[in-house]
């Protein structure tokens, strides 16, 4: 294996993302037969061909599919060792987090002002999802970090690793001077339900619990705010699961009654899911997960509930059950919220 260009890799991948020799040519201002010299030298500085030259359309061999992601990888680093040589600094770098529905009401604005005040070259993209999008969009490269919601049993998707932040408590709730304390599945299933769009899988887990007992879910209302269903519940317009630190802020929680429904529990973990993250990145993920943490495991706690002296703590799931950082473990697929 010879020595590699830098440039020649910034030439892979141009040609990758362009589809074809010739538009990256007109891309990198170049001429073609330039362009085929650079990729050319790679193939041979890396020993095995990138690009399946008898293939219409273009396509990449399978070792190029997996060296494209690398190559990616090395350019930003060798870009951001340059920066940090040039500015005597850590240079700007932009993190693309997303954020399942259920967290982006009030869970995340004190744990980015945080993450802001320590490390101001950080610059946040933040994007909202349903958990089990949002895991493949890190999978692929998409997204650095996630923030989800997975059912208790489940953990991060292969091809992910993740952090496991804080339980997460799913209440099914009713209009207070309605039903209160324990009601059967059956009651459950007699009355409206006022839920999330279809793709959240807690309705679906909802729906599949009902199921099993022969039972169809009737929707009243949907809506991705989880203040007016709420508040739409307060108003007997159905029932409602909403996560318990929602309820315990919620402005009408005073006229909401949580329901025991026998046979039906969700218990829910929320994860910090990552893929590789760039070195710059891997320290404000984990200042990220470590306040994340704190934040849901207070806002989980009911009214009246005492601290844990010690406060929220970040475990680590990986596949065994160990302590890791946030960028090594690794989880099985399974559904998602």
């Amino acid at each position: 294996m010879h020595d590699m260009d830098i440039n020649d890799a910034r030439t892979f991948i141009a040609i990758a993302e362009a589809g074809s020799i010739s538009r990256a040519a007109r891309e990198l201002h170049l001429t073609q037969p330039a362009v085929t010299r650079r990729l050319q030298r790679f193939e041979h500085a890396v020993g095995a061909s990138l690009v399946d030259r008898r293939s219409r359309p273009f396509t990449l061999t399978d070792f190029g599919q997996a060296a494209l992601e690398r190559c990616r990888r090395l350019v930003t680093t060798r870009d951001e060792l340059r920066a940090l040589a040039q500015a005597g600094s850590l240079p700007t770098r932009e993190c693309r987090l997303g954020v399942a529905h259920a967290l982006t009401e009030l869970a995340l604005t004190e744990p980015v002002d945080e993450l802001r005040g320590s490390y101001p070259a950080v610059v946040l993209r933040l994007y909202t999802g349903w958990s089990r999008d949002l895991c493949e969009r890190v999978r692929s490269g998409e997204l650095d970090a996630a923030v989800v919601l997975l059912p208790q049993s489940d953990s991060p998707p292969p091809g992910t690793q993740g952090a496991k932040l804080a339980d997460e408590e799913l209440l099914v709730i009713g209009p207070k001077r309605g039903r209160s304390g324990a009601i059967s599945v059956e009651e459950a299933a007699e009355t409206g339900w006022i839920l999330n769009p279809e793709g959240c899988a807690a309705r679906a887990w909802l729906q599949k619990s009902l199921a099993r007992a022969g039972l169809p879910l009737r929707v009243a209302v949907e809506t991705y705010n989880y203040e007016l269903q709420m508040s739409l519940v307060a108003r007997a317009r159905g029932l409602g699961l909403v996560p318990r630190r929602l309820r315990e802020r919620s402005g009408v929680r005073a006229e909401l009654a949580t329901l025991k429904v026998r046979g039906l529990q969700f218990p829910m973990n929320t994860w910090l899911v990552t893929a590789t993250p760039a070195p710059a990145l891997q320290e404000p993920l984990h200042a990220l997960a470590a306040s994340l943490s704190a934040k849901l495991t207070a806002g989980a706690r009911p009214a009246g509930a005492r601290a844990s002296p010690r406060g929220g703590s970040v475990e680590h799931r990986p596949r065994a059950a160990r302590a890791r950082a946030p960028a090594r473990p690794r989880g099985r697929r399974r559904a998602v919220v």
